[in-house]
Formats: structure tokens, C-alpha cells, sequence
């Protein structure tokens, strides 16, 4: 009897050493990128826009109807760049347990007479978009699609609507109003969600990337591919992603990426 119960002692701390192991295993195939986008010239005025419908109500937030298409913070982070892993699809396994506990929704709201937030992200798997109109006029919502059939939906003051995508996109897809002509944003819809978009610093992270050597795209709307270095053609680049921290550091942007577009 003392025999077989410390056979049995033996065999449950196998396991546990096996479990604590394979553990460890898991845990080190994943990486996080992280970087900095600095655009490298003379920081831009954001220029205002033409408030041509609407005028009583939107004309209250004329110091938000801006072009966003190069907006850099004080230390001349750029700001909106879209940074993502270019992977039509990718096996459940490949992405981190973290991630089922996105939110449901990715929420656009019609705000002051322009999109907020400017930019955003989507994985189709998961999450439907959602938009809401919180202006005391009507607004038109459109999200002109390639792959998915596109939207164009009129929304009362007060008023949402969901909409679930079919299918990933490569490139980002522009949001607009049929209403207000001056109103545009973008939204990234992936078959995964390993994505990012630059804050007024100009940093990015993306959590718990597979391990292994990964194609990234980078996308701003004015730059489109944004070659952010010369051997980044079209905007690509590939990676290895290692366990833990991967950062690409501060990422000098140029004023002639932008020339031309």
C-alpha cells in the first residue's frame, strides 16, 4: 500500500512539473511590437474645413472640423498611422486567449459633425461595427467596402446601427457622410486582431503577437502605404517576432512620404 501511494505521489508531481512546462512553453510564443512614428518637418497647422450643411448646429464645433489627415503632437508624433499584420487569415491557434475578451462592438459615433474616433480597428470574427449619431442633425453613415458589400445608411439625431462584416479587408475602408461633405475617418476590419493605430505621440503597441517571422502593413490616409524607410516598399515589412518585447523604436517619417499625395 506504501508502495502504490508513492507511485501515485510521483506520477501527480509528473504532471505538475508537465503542466508547469507546457505553461511556460505557451507563454513564450508570444511578443509585443511597440514603436514610435516622429514626423521629421515642420509640424502642420490643421486646417479647417468648410461647414457648408448644417451650419447652426455644426457651426458650434468649427474648432474640430479640421483636416485630419496629418495631425502630429508637440513632439511631432504622427498620429492615426494604422500598423498591422498582414495575414489574410490565421489559425485560432495562432491568436492569444486575451483577445476573446474584446468587446462585442466597435463603437463610431457622429460627434461635434465628424467621426470619433478618426480611426479604429475591427477584427470580423468577433466584433460588429457600430454606429451612432449623437448630433441634433441627421447624418448619412457610409463605409465604402472592397470585399464586403458597402454601407450607406441614414441615421436621425439619437440613433444606431450594426453591422457585421462578411469578410477581412487589406486595406483600410473610408467612412463618410452623405450629409456633410467635409466628414471622413477610417476603420480597419481584419480577420484577426492584430492591429494598432498611433496616438498624439505617435506610439503603437500590439499585445501578444505569435511568435515567428510576420508581414506588417503600414497605412496612413494621407501617405496611403506609408514607406516610412526606404526599404519598407509599399509600406511592408517583415519581422521575426521574438517572446516579450519587440520594439522598432522611433520611426522617422519624412515630409516627402507625403509628396504628391
Amino acid at each position: 500500500m506504501h508502495c502504490l501511494r508513492l507511485k501515485f505521489c510521483l506520477w501527480l508531481l509528473i504532471f505538475s512539473l508537465a503542466g508547469m512546462l507546457t505553461t511556460t512553453v505557451a507563454a513564450a510564443e508570444w511578443g509585443t511590437l511597440t514603436g514610435q512614428f516622429i514626423y521629421t518637418g515642420q509640424v502642420p497647422q490643421a486646417e479647417k474645413l468648410d461647414i457648408s450643411r448644417d451650419e447652426a448646429i455644426c457651426g458650434k464645433f468649427s474648432d474640430q472640423i479640421v483636416d485630419q489627415g496629418l495631425l502630429t503632437g508637440k513632439n511631432g508624433g504622427l498620429q492615426n498611422v494604422c500598423i498591422y499584420l498582414r495575414e489574410s487569415s490565421l489559425d485560432e491557434t495562432r491568436i492569444h486567449p486575451d483577445y476573446q475578451n474584446l468587446p462585442e462592438t466597435v463603437t463610431i459615433q457622429n460627434k461635434g459633425c465628424i467621426f470619433q474616433p478618426h480611426v479604429a480597428g475591427l477584427w470580423v470574427n468577433r466584433q460588429k461595427l457600430q454606429a451612432e449619431n449623437k448630433d441634433l442633425c441627421a447624418h448619412g453613415f457610409q463605409v465604402k467596402g472592397y470585399r464586403n458589400t458597402s454601407l450607406n445608411q441614414v441615421l436621425p439625431p439619437g440613433q444606431k446601427m450594426t453591422h457585421t462584416f462578411e469578410y477581412g479587408e487589406k486595406l483600410p475602408l473610408r467612412m463618410s457622410c452623405s450629409i456633410h461633405p467635409w466628414q471622413e475617418g477610417w476603420l480597419v476590419a481584419l480577420n484577426h486582431p492584430y492591429f494598432a493605430t498611433s496616438d498624439e505621440m505617435g506610439r503603437f503597441k500590439i499585445k501578444n503577437l505569435p511568435v515567428g517571422e510576420w508581414e506588417f502593413q503600414l497605412w496612413q490616409e494621407k501617405a496611403h502605404y506609408l514607406a516610412a524607410r526606404p526599404e519598407w516598399k509599399r509600406g511592408r515589412f517583415k519581422l521575426k517576432i521574438t517572446p516579450g518585447e519587440n520594439d522598432l523604436g522611433v520611426i522617422k517619417v519624412s515630409p516627402s512620404v507625403f509628396a504628391g499625395k
